[in-house]
């Protein structure tokens, strides 16, 4: 893989709020897991999720044995987050989304730590056929003509979760995603933290995946000698995500949480 980034292109993610790495990654292997995940990881006849953008989607988390290639990608996207970042850099959810439709301009987090998310997309995205647009420099109050990135297989796209972003047409598209938030560096940013996976980890929010063959965070997750394990624990991420699991298997029982 060929994911490090040099001084140009930390220079400008943090300017413009986004960054290109073209083809960083081999898509095949990751195209098959995937789609792997979502024929095991998805319940039948879930109904279709509405975003913070109004783009219609399903997902699966994809964290746990049967995503070898998904976990891999994380473990070496981390170290590309720390440096553009400029911070030690924690890991949120990786997931695979099907997207359904144009999405509005949004932001995914209005918390005021430094988050990123990176993304691939798993079909050949154009201007009118879905692919990302991102208005440069909104992440730091800046008003500038909005870029479409237009990306082949392969290409991963890393963006500051505070830029503004949509996408305009398009039918359904393969994404796969992982985000990472910096490490608290105090009580304050730690209960941001907090926060932000309370609204990730919902008990209301019910997606319709098998957050018991696909958790977040689950037990063969925590397993892995992995660096992050104690601030994540630290956190009480991982207790949002045991309530997360217990409260889904709930509602399939049709019992109360």
């Amino acid at each position: 893989m060929s994911l490090d980034v040099d001084a140009g292109a930390v220079y400008r993610f943090r300017r413009d709020g986004y960054e290109v790495l073209r083809g960083g990654i081999n898509p095949r292997p990751l195209s098959a897991e995937v789609d792997d995940a979502f024929l095991h990881g998805l319940r039948a006849n879930v109904p279709i999720n509405e975003g913070s953008g109004g783009a219609g989607f399903l997902g699966v988390i994809m964290m746990c044995e049967e995503t070898p290639v998904s976990l891999e990608l994380v473990d070496t996207l981390a170290v590309t987050a720390a440096r553009l970042m400029g911070r030690e850099a924690l890991p949120g959810r990786a997931k695979a989304t099907q997207y359904f439709g144009s999405t509005d301009w949004h932001v995914d987090s209005d918390v005021p730590i430094p988050s990123l998310g990176f993304v691939t997309y798993l079909e050949p995205l154009t201007a009118d056929a879905g692919a990302l647009r991102i208005r440069p420099g909104s992440h730091l109050g800046e008003v500038r003509d909005p870029v479409v990135i237009e990306t082949t297989p392969g290409d991963v796209i890393a963006f500051d979760e505070h830029v503004a972003h949509s996408s305009a047409g398009g039918t359904l598209r393969r994404q796969w995603r992982v985000d990472f938030f910096a490490d608290p560096l105090n009580t304050d940013e730690a209960a941001h933290a907090h926060a932000m996976f309370e609204r990730i980890l919902d008990p209301a929010w019910y997606l319709g995946d098998d957050s018991d063959g696909y958790p977040s965070y689950g037990s063969y997750w925590q397993t892995l000698d992995r660096p992050w394990h104690a601030r994540l624990r630290d956190l009480g991420i991982y207790d949002l995500a045991a309530r997360h699991r217990h409260a889904m298997r709930n509602r399939r029982r049709g019992t109360a949480p």
